[in-house]
């Protein structure tokens, strides 16, 4: 048996010499890991998935997928989807959810600071003109075309129709239908209605932004309808005279009431006239005016 010999010292200056330290960083061949992961469906497709985190809303695993159809170039094109997929974590630009735009506009009425008859009409507009075409989507997949679309069922059809064989009923109740329950005509939603739908997905989806469940708002990128132009017609001298006339002669149709100081105190100057309405009869509401930036209040 021969006998055991010590290993010889380490040549510590060959491991600092810059050829030999080339040679131990350089990666070896078919041991790279990749990130990602590119698989094989039944049908030939191949299924990037890309893992991007931790979803805010589920707390689950959030992944990227995107599926690429079967085809002689199937790999080329799926290795790419794979790339973009990692470009967009590392850039942050990726939905950090998959929530639904219905969990998104839940979570924005949960948090929205409005008077209870504005919530109320965003609520109603949502209801009706945004969650049956869109709702079901992941926030994330929404973009300009999605929306484009949307106001353009919009723009169609109020009741959103599916056929022109239905009923414009006189009313919402049961009732017994007369000449008054008409064929139906589709009727568009009027530009300032649809502006005001924009308003509220906008404002959404701002939020979703920074709530960090998306990276970029895609309202604003579509084309809601042009704002209309103002066409103020206020009444003549001759015209406002015979209203306050009125006024004062018929106190059931209600009065003009002016304030005392105008909005920086100085006495006997009127700046604003707010009507006086009867409801009930006997009881007397007073409306304020509503307030308006560039508009004094008293």
């Amino acid at each position: 048996m021969e006998a055991f010999s010590p290993a010889a010292p380490r040549d510590t200056r060959r491991d600092a010499s810059r050829q030999y330290r080339c040679v131990m960083t350089r990666a070896r061949p078919g041991r790279r890991r990749h990130r990602g992961t590119i698989d094989e469906l039944p049908s030939g497709a191949l299924r990037v998935r890309v893992y991007a985190g931790t979803d805010p809303v589920s707390g689950r695993r959030h992944d990227l997928v995107e599926v690429v159809a079967a085809g002689p170039q199937a790999t080329r094109l799926a290795e790419e989807a794979r790339t973009k997929l990692l470009n967009q974590v590392d850039e942050r630009r990726n939905p950090r959810t998959i929530a639904t735009v219905d969990q998104l506009l839940d979570r924005y009425l949960e948090t929205l600071d409005v008077s209870r008859t504005t919530h109320r009409m965003y609520t109603r507009y949502l209801e009706k003109h945004v969650r049956p075409f869109v709702g079901r989507l992941k926030a994330g997949a929404v973009d300009a075309e999605v929306l484009d679309s949307l106001y353009r069922e919009l723009r169609r059809c109020r009741v959103h129709c599916t056929d022109r064989t239905g009923v414009d009923h006189r009313t919402p109740r049961e009732h017994g239908c007369d000449e008054r329950c008409r064929p139906h005509t589709c009727r568009p939603l009027s530009s300032t209605t649809i502006r005001h739908v924009h308003f509220v997905l906008r404002s959404a989806f701002e939020k979703g932004v920074r709530w960090r469940w998306l990276s970029v708002n895609p309202v604003h990128f579509a084309s809601p309808p042009a704002a209309l132009l103002p066409d103020p017609r206020p009444p003549t001298a001759e015209e406002a005279a015979r209203v306050v006339e009125a006024a004062w002669e018929t106190p059931d149709w209600g009065a003009l009431v002016w304030p005392d100081h105008d909005h920086r105190g100085a006495p006997g100057r009127a700046v604003c006239a707010a009507l006086v309405a009867c409801r009930p009869p006997g009881r007397r509401a007073h409306l304020p005016p509503r307030h308006r930036p560039g508009r004094p209040t008293p």
